[in-house]
């Protein structure tokens, strides 16, 4: 029984960092929010705080980080970081837009948004 239980909880865990693992410290209000292996979005009434995803990205070459941004009022920050914490994007009080971030090679990377009385969405995708 107990190496069945033991079991269930690391493939559990396991397939959570697959997936990618978010975090923050944040309030949504009125929020959809949708998260899978190579897209993350969120539509929402407000916003307020920090959310973060690590994500894996594999094979070799560039991979392009798709942002679409809906800004109804508030402010929205989002930043990318490698495994290295070397810089990719980082833009604070972004407007409705959509735009590409580009990654060199595979590895581990960290999507953060933050907002301050956001009304809007993102999605950001990634290949």
């Amino acid at each position: 029984m107990k190496k069945t239980f033991l079991t269930s909880i690391i493939t559990l865990i396991a397939v959570l960092c697959i997936l990618g693992c978010t975090t923050g410290s944040y309030t949504f209000i009125n929020s959809n929010e949708n998260s899978e292996s190579e897209f993350w979005n969120a539509s929402y009434d407000k916003f307020n705080g920090y959310k973060q995803r690590e994500i894996t990205i594999s094979g070799e070459g560039d991979h392009a980080f798709t942002v679409e941004i809906v800004t109804n009022s508030g402010k929205l920050g989002l930043s990318i970081e490698d495994d290295d914490g070397k810089s990719l994007y980082n833009g604070n009080e972004l407007p409705s837009s959509s735009f590409e971030v580009i990654a060199n090679g595979e590895g581990k990377y960290t999507i953060r948004l933050d907002a301050d009385n956001h009304n809007g969405g993102f999605d950001i995708k990634w290949e």
